[in-house]
Order: structure tokens, then sequence, then C-alpha cells
């Protein structure tokens, strides 16, 4: 398949879990992330072309190392992103996302993120 993407997909070493806004259960573990959305691994399928309300806990990206900024801000990464693709293997669900409803206070976490995967690398 073609790779029609902008930015450069970091991909994530942990699995940290993403969140479903609406019943506060896991949707999945975040694989890699870009400005302009994220993919998830998951067990179940998760339904194409649907919006999902979704947060990360800004302890579980501290606690990989990816997120340092001083405290005082928000405990949770929030955005509403919509899944456009998946793929399936044998026991796993890639699914992408992308970023429809991001604050632009979201979107700085997002770019610091990046910005401290570029600097593991």
């Amino acid at each position: 398949m073609k790779e029609r993407r902008r930015t450069k997909r970091r991909e994530l070493l942990l699995f940290l879990p993403v969140y479903d806004l609406d019943n506060d259960e896991p949707l999945g573990h975040l694989a890699d992330i870009t400005p302009g959305g994220i993919m998830l691994f998951s067990q179940k399928c998760i339904e194409l072309g649907k919006k999902y309300a979704m947060q990360i806990r800004i302890e579980d990206l501290r606690n990989a190392l990816i997120y340092k900024e001083a405290e005082g801000k928000s405990e949770t990464l929030k955005f509403v992103a919509r899944s456009r693709w998946i793929a399936i293997n044998p026991d796993l669900y890639r699914t992408g996302f992308m970023f429809i409803d991001i604050s632009p206070e979201a979107q700085g976490t997002v770019e610091h993120i990046i910005h401290n995967l570029d600097n593991m690398l």
C-alpha cells in the first residue's frame, strides 16, 4: 500500500493504555503517534469510521519517560479521533485514528511527546 502520511510516524516501544471516555475502559494501547493522529493495538476490533472520545493519562506518559512537562497541567490528554483504517493480525488489531477534535493544549502535549520521542532515538 502506498504511504500517504505527510508527517513522520513516531513508534512507541511501550504499550500505553488509551481509554474510551464514554466508559473509561481501555480502548487499546498506543503504538505510534503523529501530529495528526495515533495508531492503537487492541485485542478487539474497533469500528471503522466511528468517532471516539479518548484520553491518555499523563501519569502513564510520565512513567514511560516521554512526558516531562512541569506539574500543574492537565492530568489527561483528551481528544476525539475517527478510526480510519484497520489491519488484522492473528491475535491483534491495529487501528489508525485521525484527530478530529483536539484542544490547543492537547495538541501541544502531542508535540511535546513527539519531541521527547525524537530525542530518545
